[in-house]
């Protein structure tokens, strides 16, 4: 008990960047070739995926050559049944039979050397088997390299088996199955710190009190990856917006979601860009009954656009044109019972369906700001229309948040995909409407299921040209729209969306322009070519910087020109440098991860 207090006093010094349990190998075919795997047994297998997986998730490149991160591995009694096999080949095949592949897996070290081969670990190296003490001297180990600065980090690495031996030893305090945890311990104080009762630590079979902290630390690093989640969101919706949301953590679930795992602070901070509710719902309602009121002869409202150019357009938009859409598109929403927004309603999407829907339905609207941590599930009620957009509802997905009873889910400013659409039906959404539209002419047309097309709605008519619909005109007026994208009819009023005709994005519901954006990035002296893409929801850049030049250098003068010369939007979220820009085997232009 004395020996495991005084690691659990080193555990509160250690900061944890990743964590692993592993008692399965499925998976570490995909690392390493068939050959390098070929003569490791089970058990080395076990070891070297958790040492796999746990360098992955945080961040450490597993073939650069590891000088400066340590390796410890900790085992109680070693790989006791290919001692024993080795010893049987010993007695009944003499030493010179004897099989030397049983020796190589028999020795207590050939789990570091399989992880320091494959690995490319170059720096500090043990293997430590004390008994019942193996995973408490392997802590106070790590904690001493780490102190005197021989490692930035340390994989300590924990394995044992099922066996006689240690069924005997330990009874029914024995892991069930064979089993490997990782661990990377630093004193870098940006990561998690995992503090966990093991008052029973010295009766338990060592391994067991290691794979234990692991199980717990997965448990933590998800609350980890939900701070993720939700800052990367905060980061990436709308910015500049003018809302002081730091009321909503006046709300004691959100300050105990929190506590623990984010630093309140940079939350705060990020909210600050978060909203775009630039206005209570109430004053909105009030500027539309002057608005109307005080342009009663040509009744009609102006909305603005927000794309990439920064220049706002104005679409104007008749009583009649918006009372019409809100008409067409009712009989989708039969049965809501209440509409609860998550977008502005200064805009168009927002205004028709936060504003003039809840009207003409006759249900009450509730507003809340877009925040994917939000207890969700009590704020939805059964029966409710949750108006939103792709991102946010991309965020409650990677959440896996499982949605009420009956929620009617409304969804536009961006494309959808549809494996998110099917993510939404898959967590208890009754039905997902996607409409397509754009700022000057309102909705246009709608889909329900992944993988289907779009059907026109009932106030709009086509206009066919080469097979492909060229513009739209409203019913009942002289109203024109060239589409703006590239379409594929699917039959007399549906069609497919391929893609924009102007080679625009959408980040976050604006239009941004990746050619732009490499444009502005070739004028910068240190690159000599860049490729902008959009990956996954923001845009990310591919570099090849000039040759002659001092990289990191060059690399920071990159960012600090990226922060001063691009919108949020446009601002490429991934940065990778490379020799030459990823191409495809005729030459063209390839994509990279």
């Amino acid at each position: 008990m004395l020996y495991w207090r005084l690691a659990e006093k080193i555990m509160s010094k250690l900061y944890v960047k990743s964590a692993n349990y592993i008692n399965n190998t499925t998976g570490l075919a995909s690392f390493f070739q068939a050959k390098q795997l070929r003569r490791i047994d089970n058990l080395q297998k076990l070891a070297l995926y958790a040492a796999v997986k746990t360098l992955s998730q945080a961040g450490i490149d597993l073939k650069a050559e590891k000088e400066d991160i340590g390796l410890i591995i900790a085992t109680a009694k070693g790989p006791v049944k290919q001692v024993c096999a080795f010893m049987d080949s010993i007695i009944y095949d003499g030493d010179v039979l004897a099989s030397p592949l049983a020796f190589s897996a028999s020795v207590h070290n050939s789990f570091e050397t399989v992880i320091t081969r494959l690995l490319n670990f170059r720096g500090h190296c043990i293997t430590i088997s004390d008994g019942a003490n193996s995973f408490e001297s392997a802590l106070i180990t790590a904690e001493s390299w780490l102190q005197s600065k021989r490692c930035k980090d340390i994989l300590l690495c924990i394995i044992d088996e099922i066996n006689p031996v240690t069924l005997e030893q330990y009874k029914n305090k024995i892991h069930s199955v064979d089993a490997a945890a990782a661990f990377v311990f630093t004193l870098d104080e940006n990561n998690a710190k995992l503090i966990v009762n093991t008052k029973e630590a010295d009766e338990f079979n060592p391994s067991m009190t290691a794979f234990n902290l692991s199980k717990q630390y997965s448990q933590f690093v998800s609350q980890e990856e939900t701070s993720r989640i939700v800052k990367d969101y905060i980061k990436t919706y709308i910015a500049g917006s003018k809302t002081d949301v730091m009321s909503v953590f006046e709300n004691q679930d959100i300050e105990k979601l929190i506590t623990g795992f984010a630093q309140k602070e940079k939350v705060f901070e990020g909210l600050k860009l978060l909203c775009s509710l630039d206005d209570n719902i109430e004053s909105i309602k009030t500027h539309e009954k002057q608005c109307f009121k005080s342009m009663n002869d040509k009744k009609r409202i102006n909305f603005f656009t927000s794309g990439s150019s920064g220049v706002a357009k104005n679409c104007i938009h008749s009583k009649d044109m918006i009372d019409e859409e809100v008409e067409g598109l009712s009989f989708l929403f039969i049965g809501v019972n209440r509409i609860v927004a998550t977008v502005p309603a200064h805009h168009s999407y927002g205004f028709i369906f936060t504003l003039k829907m809840p009207d003409f339905l006759k249900v009450p609207i509730v507003m809340h700001p877009p925040i994917p941590f939000l207890d969700w599930g009590k704020l939805l009620q059964e029966n409710d229309l949750l108006v939103s957009f792709p991102l946010f509802l991309q965020y409650l997905a990677d959440l896996d948040f499982k949605f009420p009873k009956s929620i009617t889910i409304l969804t536009s400013t961006a494309p959808c995909p549809d494996a998110l659409i099917e993510k939404l039906y898959a967590n208890g959404v009754e039905k997902v409407i996607e409409i397509y539209g754009a700022s000057e002419s309102g909705a246009i047309a709608f889909r329900q299921k992944a993988g289907s097309s779009f059907e026109l709605l009932p106030f709009w008519n086509f206009t066919i040209e080469n097979k492909t619909i060229k513009e739209i005109q409203r019913k009942n007026t002289t109203l024109k729209i060239e589409v703006p994208d590239i379409t594929k009819l699917d039959g007399e009023r549906s069609f497919f969306v391929i893609g924009r005709k102007d080679n625009a994005v959408q980040v976050a519901g604006v239009n941004v322009f990746p050619t732009k954006v490499e444009r502005i990035l070739k004028t910068h002296p240190f690159i000599n070519d860049v490729i902008v893409r959009l990956g996954k929801g923001r845009l990310k850049a591919f570099i090849v910087l000039k040759d002659n030049i001092d990289v990191q250098e060059a690399q920071k003068s990159v960012y600090q020109f990226i922060k001063s010369s691009f919108t949020t939007h446009e601002m490429p979220k991934k940065i990778t440098f490379g020799n030459k820009l990823p191409l495809t085997p005729f030459g063209k232009k390839a994509d990279w991860d």
